[in-house]
């Protein structure tokens, strides 16, 4: 009788367990590409993916058929559109100051979203590339506006 009741139980906190893993999934799973900021981990620059400069941020912003972030100096706008997991970016516009040590950087990167042809979620990270060829890597993130 007693070994009856510890499988009841048992029975019961896997049931928990389940369920709880079951939320955890469905919450992270509707988290998509959109109103998330993505920063830059690493970008294909000639054939190698590569970190960004050391105190160089780039990050983007995808909402509603509209992408917005910052290339490591300037801000930059413009539309996406996504179909499954194709995407297209551009044309892209932005402000056009000059940062010492970040222009190489921006230029890669804003040349990089126009090559996009695809894109993937999974979890905290966001993957664009162009074929088989991974473009830039981000991890959702903040970014300090000041």
């Amino acid at each position: 009788m007693k070994e009856h009741h510890w499988m009841r139980y048992a029975a019961l906190a896997a049931g928990a367990l389940g369920l709880l893993l079951l939320i955890v999934l469905i919450l992270n799973y509707g988290r998509g590409l959109e109103d998330r900021t993505w920063v830059v981990q690493e970008m294909n620059v000639d054939g190698t993916m590569s970190a960004p400069a050391d105190g160089v941020v780039s990050y983007a912003v995808f909402s509603e058929g509209a992408v917005a972030g910052n290339a490591g100096c300037n801000n930059y706008n413009g539309n996406y559109e996504t179909d499954g997991g194709s995407m297209t970016i551009g044309p892209l516009a932005s402000t056009q100051m000059f940062c010492e040590g970040a222009m190489d950087q921006e230029f890669a990167y804003l040349t990089l979203l126009g090559s996009v042809d695809s894109y993937k979620v999974s979890g905290n990270d966001l993957i664009l590339s162009d074929g088989d060829t991974v473009l830039i890597k981000y991890t959702e993130g903040t970014v300090d506006a000041g």
